[in-house]
């Protein structure tokens, strides 16, 4: 079994529907033989990837799709959306909170994020951490530096985080500064993309995705980051590794049952 617990539907750039998006985002899911997916919406409303309303309509009924949920504390009415989001949860619409520092110029250690981490903690689901920078934008890392979210590990030991994307193209540092909290966790999403591996090394990503399934094997999930990196290529990295199957079957799924509480 494949969970793949970091995708976005494809923009509507391409498909001109988000009705569109969703039939090509299952047609790829088929393709790569990935039984379930989480999605990410974005944090704004008009987005290309649709907004959080937008695809709790749009996955509704279908037992495939999952979804996070998502904010955007720069907004005055970020108190209202964390309510918002406290009836999501109880419904069980959603499976955990996706926020972007570095997308959005807001640290993890933002005062104003405290509701949603006790929200996370009251339902025992995760707060996702966007977490790295490209080429285009390396000024995007300073918002998301692991070393903030260790402050948050600290403060919050009942906060299950999960950081996306390893900061890369600091994987190694991002490991180092993080492996001794138990309540944070670890995506592989991204690390099979060309620019990252051209950035970050492929041996240094599969070092520390040895390192984490070695050291911390319950607390590494499968994830992606389509529609704007390949499914394929991120199984495919996982498969490459010499690891015994068991592990890896924490990684495609068994973890992220656990950690999202997943009914499939």
């Amino acid at each position: 079994m494949i969970i793949d617990c970091h995708q976005h539907l494809p923009s509507l750039e391409k498909t001109r529907t988000l009705e569109k998006s969703k039939e090509e985002l299952l047609e790829e899911l088929r393709r790569s033989r990935v039984d379930y997916a989480i999605l990410i919406p974005d944090n704004t409303p008009k987005s290309e990837i649709g907004s959080l309303d937008e695809v709790l309509q749009l996955v509704k009924g279908n037992r495939q799709l999952y979804v996070m949920g998502t904010l955007d504390i720069q907004k005055r009415n970020y108190l209202e959306q964390t309510q918002k989001l406290d009836q999501l949860f109880q419904a069980g619409s959603i499976v955990a909170i996706k926020i972007f520092p570095g997308h959005d110029t807001i640290y993890p250690t933002d005062k104003r994020l405290l509701p949603a981490y006790e929200l996370c903690i009251k339902h025992d689901l995760p707060i996702v951490i966007h977490t790295g920078a490209s080429l285009k934008h390396p000024e995007q890392a300073k918002y998301n530096d692991p070393k903030f979210i260790i402050k948050i590990a600290d403060k919050f030991p009942a906060l299950k985080i999960v950081i996306a994307h390893y900061f890369y193209p600091r994987v190694e540092c991002c490991y180092k500064l993080t492996k001794a909290y138990k309540n944070i966790y670890f995506d592989t999403s991204g690390l099979a993309d060309e620019e990252v591996i051209a950035n970050t090394g492929l041996a240094k990503i599969k070092k520390v995705l040895l390192l984490t399934t070695s050291e911390r094997p319950n607390n590494i999930i499968f994830g992606t980051d389509y529609a704007m990196c390949s499914i394929r290529k991120h199984v495919e990295l996982i498969e490459s590794l010499e690891m015994e199957r068991q592990t890896k079957d924490k990684i495609f799924s068994e973890n992220a049952i656990k950690l999202f509480h997943l009914k499939l």
